[in-house]
C-alpha cells in the first residue's frame, strides 16, 4: 500500500501542476541557491501537513480496528472512490460547506507568499496542505487502513514526497509544464485511483474474511 501511495502522489502530481503550480511559482526567494531552498521548504511544509494528517487518520483507523470493522470501512471507501469517478457530480456536494474555510485558509497563507523569509515558505505549504483535494483524500484513504499509526503518517510522506517533483518543476516553469502535460496522465491518475479502491476493497475482504475464520476458530475450541 505504500508503494501504491507513492504511485499515487506521483502520477496525480500532474493534477497538483493545475492546482497548486501557480501557488509553488510564487514562492519567493532570492535568486539562486536560496530561492530553491525555499520551494523545497514549501515542499516539506505540504507533506508535514499530510503527514499529521494522516496521523490524525490512523487513530481513526485504530477506533475502527478495536471495534473490528476496519475491513467494513475499507471497503466502503474502496466503493466510495469507484462512485466518486463514476458520477463526478457527487465530488462537489461538499464543496459549499468548506467553500468558507478555504477562503479563509487562502488569506492566511497569502501574506506568507509576499514574504522572502524560509519560514514563510514553509508556512505556506504547511496551510497549501490543508487546502481541499480528492487526491489528497484518496491518499487519506490508504492511510486510514494502515495498521498503526508510524505506517499511516509514512503512508502520507511517501504521497507527499511523490507530488514533489513535478511542483519542483512547475516552480520554475509553470506555463511550458501545462502546455506539455498530455490528457493521457489524467488517465493514468483515473487508473491509480482506481486501483487504490481496488486495494481497499480487496483488502477488506481479506480483514472481513480473517475475521470470519477466526470467530469460526473460536468457536471450534470451544469447551464442551
Amino acid at each position: 500500500m505504500l508503494v501504491a501511495s507513492f504511485l499515487l502522489g506521483l502520477t496525480g502530481s500532474l493534477h497538483c501542476v493545475g492546482m497548486c503550480g501557480p501557488i509553488a511559482m510564487m514562492v519567493n526567494g532570492k535568486p539562486g541557491s536560496a530561492l530553491l531552498i525555499n520551494r523545497l521548504l514549501y515542499n516539506a511544509g505540504r507533506t508535514v501537513t499530510y503527514v499529521m494528517m494522516g496521523v490524525v487518520v490512523g487513530v481513526l483507523g485504530k477506533i475502527i480496528q478495536w471495534g473490528n470493522i476496519q475491513g467494513k470501512v475499507s471497503i466502503v471507501v474502496g466503493v466510495l472512490i469507484i462512485v466518486a469517478l463514476l458520477v463526478p457530480k457527487l465530488q462537489k456536494l461538499f464543496l459549499p460547506a468548506i467553500s468558507g474555510w478555504v477562503v479563509k485558509l487562502k488569506h492566511a497563507f497569502a501574506q506568507h507568499l509576499q514574504s522572502t523569509r524560509t519560514s514563510s515558505a514553509l508556512m505556506t505549504g504547511v496551510l497549501n496542505g490543508f487546502l481541499p483535494c480528492g487526491l489528497v483524500y484518496a491518499g487519506l484513504a490508504i492511510a486510514l487502513v494502515q495498521s498503526n499509526l508510524l505506517e499511516s503518517g509514512l503512508a502520507m510522506a511517501v504521497f507527499g514526497l511523490g507530488t514533489m517533483p513535478a511542483l519542483l518543476a512547475a516552480a520554475y516553469s509553470w506555463g511550458a509544464i501545462r502546455k506539455i502535460i498530455p490528457w493521457s496522465f489524467q488517465r493514468i491518475q483515473t487508473v491509480m485511483l482506481v486501483l487504490v479502491a481496488v486495494l481497499m476493497i480487496w483488502r477488506g475482504l481479506n480483514a472481513e474474511t480473517h475475521l470470519f475464520h477466526d470467530h469460526g476458530a473460536d468457536v471450534i475450541c470451544l469447551p464442551e
